[in-house]
């Protein structure tokens, strides 16, 4: 009896398991990279949705005040510390500065204003 030996067909070899174990890890790593940077973007974007959110809020509690009693000032709502900068264009209009600063999940700096100018008193 002669029986010929495929060793192609025995099964996969150690280095075959190698180069596959390499090729899974290196697209793991990228993956786990693009997870990272997703989730980085998505903290940033609630971040910013929530502090427009505070800086719209605060202007217009700034505009249902009555002409005297706009000042300059600051407060704290969610967590976030607003200021606010109330300054005189004309007699009867105000530039009121609203500015929120904050920090991201990577401890960088951010800061985002608005402003808006109100009247004052009927003309």
């Amino acid at each position: 009896m002669n029986r010929k030996i495929f060793r192609n067909e025995d099964g996969v070899t150690l280095l075959e398991v190698l180069v596959a174990m390499v090729i899974l890890g290196v697209a793991l790593l990228l993956l786990l990279n693009m997870a990272m940077v997703a989730l980085d973007g998505n903290d940033w974007s609630n971040k910013t949705t929530l502090v427009t959110q505070l800086l719209q809020e605060k202007l217009e509690q700034l505009r249902s005040i009555k002409d005297n009693g706009l000042a300059s000032g600051s407060d704290t709502a969610s967590g976030l510390t607003r200021t606010w900068y109330v300054s005189d264009v004309s007699s009867h209009l105000k530039k009121v500065d609203v500015l929120i600063k904050w920090e991201d999940v990577r401890a960088r700096m951010h800061t985002n204003t608005m402003t808006a100018l109100i009247r004052t008193d009927s003309l």
